[in-house]
């Protein structure tokens, strides 16, 4: 199922009541201010107040956060507000909203195996994502699992002086688990989630793939789903945090979960991309004994325009390939023959024209 973030059900109280533009009358803070702010209104530890239950001129502000017309303003701008969140209790009722949403548990079953820098870049991630849930659902949707003596010394040192999230050294006792795998044997949807979900992201930091299919082995009796774009799972980010906020962003908003990827492409997963991508499709040519390799001007155009794919990326590829030209379809009209290499199709040029080339990536 989909689900609507806390600010977007405290946007629609608040249009109830005739409210458009709260303002907070503190300093924002970071993240998503809008949904961090709204899970604080539902749990009762701020309060939203009409100008004239306030007592006094609100002053303008800026807008900081928007959901369903509805702009949460702060700091100083132009815009006027009619309200005012406060830290006391309001006029306003939230209490019959349920913020009743799936959680993440990052497992820490393979902590052990990791080295030290993966473990350093395991924790900074496990900061971020936890900032991520906040922003798209509430604080309390994130837990750790799997967390031995060693783990928890590890968790308690980072986040001193205390960890924010719940701790658990055996999964909690939900009934739907669901496994984030890459190898999973089906693609993950929305259709199996449900509020009581158990979304399992796997505590793996790989820096050589020498765990490549670790993830398979947790919980192996449950559901493993698996997160692919148009079926390639290259362009999917493979950062805890990132693949975090792809779910988050494709359970809370009415995207297909493949647009969620496209929104998250990341500076290393259009790298791994475009190398893969190249070995898979080149296609080689012979021109006067010289073996050259090129990419369809189809395909080239299709990458940048889809991920964002620029010439810094296709220069990074080109050298991992050995060089590479980007060709127009006329280049088949000089084929004189066929030939093979290394059990490869190598097609044979009478000739190559400055027409016929798009682009050279040395």
């Amino acid at each position: 199922m989909k689900f609507k973030s806390p600010k977007c059900l405290v946007a629609e109280r608040l249009k109830e009541e005739g409210l458009k533009r709260p303002k907070l009358l503190f300093y924002p803070g970071r993240g998503d201010v809008f949904n961090r702010v709204a899970y604080k209104l539902v749990k009762g530890e701020l309060g939203v107040l009409r100008e004239e239950e306030f007592g006094e001129s609100i002053l303008p502000g800026k807008v900081v956060g928007e959901c369903g017309q509805v702009e949460l303003l702060a700091l100083r701008g132009s815009v006027k507000p009619d309200s005012a969140v406060v830290k006391a209790r309001g006029s306003v009722d939230f209490s019959g909203l349920n913020l009743n949403y799936p959680t993440f548990a990052v497992d820490m079953s393979f902590f052990g195996n990791l080295l030290p820098s993966e473990r350093k870049s395991l924790m900074v991630q496990l900061e971020i994502a936890y900032g991520v849930v906040k922003d798209y659902l509430t604080p309390e949707n994130f837990v750790i699992t799997s967390v031995d003596d060693e783990v928890s010394g590890v968790l308690e040192e980072f986040f001193s002086p205390s960890v924010p999230f719940k701790l658990y050294r055996f999964l909690p006792d939900v009934e739907n688990v669901i496994v984030l795998d890459p190898f999973g044997d089906e693609e993950f949807t929305h259709e199996e989630v449900t509020p009581d979900t158990l979304i399992v992201v796997g505590g793996i930091v790989d820096s050589s793939e020498r765990m490549m299919g670790a993830t398979a082995e947790i919980l192996p009796k449950v559901k493993h789903r698996r997160i692919t774009y148009k079926g390639s799972r290259d362009i999917v980010p493979d950062r805890i945090n990132e693949i975090i906020k792809i779910v988050c962003q494709y359970l809370t908003e009415d995207i297909t979960l493949e647009e969620a990827v496209r929104r998250n492409v990341t500076r290393d997963s259009r790298l791994r991309f475009i190398r893969r991508e190249l070995q898979k499709n080149l296609v080689r040519f012979m021109v006067s004994g010289e073996l050259l390799r090129g990419i369809p001007e189809e395909l080239y155009l299709k990458w940048k325009e889809e991920f964002g794919i620029t010439d810094f990326f296709f220069r990074k590829g080109a050298k991992h390939v050995g060089g590479f030209i980007v060709f127009k379809p006329s280049i088949f009209d000089r084929v004189v023959g066929e030939t093979m290499r290394r059990k490869r199709r190598v097609y044979v040029l009478e000739e190559l024209k400055d027409e016929d080339v798009v682009a050279v990536y040395p």
